[in-house]
């Protein structure tokens, strides 16, 4: 077999593991998310599903067109040497495209949940712990507010 037919078919099989991997997980991992988002489960399934193709479309498309291979491979190492560029290739573009997907879900989610206006709740314990912290002396002085100083 012709060593660069070789580096194209594991090229291809491995990129194509890789990109359906990382889809699968944005899937499942991105309905979640977009759950919180959304006003209804169905929306979020259906948004998920558009932008998982849309995701594997792009990726797909950049496979074949990064395919191709003008290096001169004559042997097992220079086979190995062009694969691992490859493969290096497409594993930054799938970073590049999974980090505008969640800098993009980021994004929608703030627009659609407004300014965060909520106060979070103290834990009940730091109250507890701050009441058993105060002295019986300080409980009396915030009783007492007009007694500002020592009497003498």
């Amino acid at each position: 077999m012709d060593p660069k037919l070789a580096v194209y078919l594991a090229y291809a099989v491995v990129t194509l593991a890789l990109t359906l991997w990382v889809g699968h997980t944005l899937q499942r991992h991105g309905q979640a998310f977009l759950r919180d988002v959304l006003p209804t489960g169905e929306l979020a399934a259906a948004v998920t599903k558009f932008l998982v193709v849309g995701f594997y479309l792009l990726n797909l498309g950049y496979m074949a067109i990064a395919m191709k291979t003008y290096d001169e491979v004559t042997g097992p190492v220079d086979a190995v040497e062009t694969l691992a560029t490859k493969i290096g290739i497409i594993t930054l573009a799938l970073v590049v495209v999974h980090l505008g997907t969640v800098l993009l879900l980021g994004r929608l989610r703030r627009q659609m949940q407004g300014p965060l206006t909520r106060a979070y709740p103290v834990p009940a314990a730091a109250l507890t712990q701050q009441a058993a912290d105060q002295r019986p002396a300080d409980r009396q002085a915030d009783a007492n507010p007009r007694r500002l100083t020592p009497a003498a």
